[in-house]
């Protein structure tokens, strides 16, 4: 019989007969095998690898589970306080739908602050980079209750206000990163802090220069790569920063092999918080319209990142960042089994490949039909099978404004 089983349940003995990832992102050249031991294990663990699916006629199966135990009646008292204890202490839960209502409503709070911020760079007025840390500290919170709220409605831009909604954009992603690597909450807070400042030295540039069309010459990109030690400069003047708040301001535009910019920092050279603001400032660009060029897909940003690891971002940061925000992201058009088109809703993120997903469009047919939700990890009532791939919502011409959840 075929089985599919999440990857912490895998035990040497097993037979694996599907590693449920495409053969490109991952180093394991075999998709059928005997599972010989633990490291072996380990290294699909380091691959990445989610779910397989293993043959018991071929190998061995789960155990049975354990038979249940009586329960003394002073252990079940004790149970039954400390869960008490801990639904006391967490936080409410909410629905998705009324996160992303309460993140929109952050999102133009947060934005209006990074506005006021760079005006006052503009006019040579103190940068009080306090106003942004209640404003951090509700994103945190965002995020902590749904991390696929505030990230994907913040990648929606308009081009008259990018640089604000950038900053607020890319701090959202920071933090989700962040919390995904395990960070200790204060050390979020200032990452995301200097994430919503690192772009601030552009106040002090010609607006044409960021908004200009076409390539741009030599000369002028010197004058733009300024921005970071021009930001880095009204900082120390008018606030005082943490370190690793800097290491974001001056650092999210050097590369990991050496050819960024200022300094031309390379490797373990550049801060982890340089680091990660490169792949999150990176990934919010390529998803975003420019005037130079348009927006690509968040499959298509992903994969780019993916192919520069080892290059122009840390490798194992780039894998991270791809199990921060899923392999098919909140947003994304899919082409589902059965020809249908669907935007993913929500994230499995314990199973990258199944997210939920609203399926909208007839793709042979050319013709919208009526959205129904649909869980992909779901094998009984999905007619839909699975994704195939990531599709451009400019192909089909669909509007992603209309279709991203919200």
């Amino acid at each position: 019989m075929i089985r599919q089983i999440p990857i912490r349940q895998l035990l040497p003995g097993m037979y694996v007969v599907d590693l449920h990832r495409h053969w490109l992102e991952h180093s394991f050249w075999r998709r059928r095998f005997f599972v010989r031991d633990e490291a072996q294990i380990g290294r699909l663990l380091e691959e990445g690898i989610v779910q397989v699916s293993i043959d018991t006629a071929k190998g061995i199966d789960l155990p049975p589970p354990p038979p249940p135990r009586l329960v003394p009646d002073n252990l079940l008292v004790r149970t039954f306080m400390s869960r008490a204890e801990r639904l006391k202490a967490s936080p409410a839960t909410i629905s998705l739908g009324e996160e992303r209502r309460r993140a929109s409503r952050l999102i133009t709070e947060a934005s209006a602050t990074v506005s006021d911020l760079m005006l006052a760079a503009r006019a040579g007025r103190e940068v009080d980079a306090a106003r942004l840390e209640p404003v951090v500290s509700k994103m945190i919170e965002s995020v902590s209750r749904n991390p696929d709220a505030l990230a994907p409605l913040a990648r929606l831009k308009q081009a008259a206000t990018y640089a604000t909604e950038h900053a607020v954009a890319t701090a959202a992603l920071i933090i989700a990163f962040g919390q995904k690597q395990g960070m200790a909450q204060p050390e979020i807070e200032k990452l995301a802090l200097g994430t919503m400042l690192k772009d601030i030295g552009q106040a002090a540039l010609d607006a044409r220069l960021i908004t200009k069309p076409g390539m741009l010459s030599q000369a002028e990109y010197s004058v733009v790569q300024s921005h970071v030690e021009e930001g880095l400069s009204v900082l120390e003047a008018t606030s005082h920063l943490s370190e690793t708040s800097v290491a974001v301001v001056l650092e999210h535009h050097e590369r990991y092999n050496g050819c960024g910019y200022p300094y031309r920092m390379a490797g373990d050279g550049i801060s982890v918080a340089g680091r990660m603001a490169a792949i999150v400032d990176s990934y919010d660009a390529m998803t975003s319209d420019r005037p130079y060029r348009p927006a690509i897909s968040p499959s298509d940003a992903l994969r780019q990142l993916y192919d520069q690891g080892g290059t122009q971002f840390d490798p194992s940061l780039v894998t991270a960042f791809v199990r921060t925000v899923g392999i098919y992201p909140v947003g994304t058009l899919v082409l589902l089994e059965s020809g249908h088109l669907a935007v993913v809703e929500e994230l499995h993120h314990d199973n990258l490949l199944s997210p939920i997903v609203r399926v909208i469009y007839h793709a042979a047919r050319h013709q919208y039909v009526t959205p129904v939700e649909i869980d992909l990890t779901r094998k009984v009532g999905n007619h839909y099978g699975q994704i195939v791939r990531a599709e451009s919502y400019e192909r089909w011409g669909l509007s992603p404004l209309r279709w991203l959840p919200a």
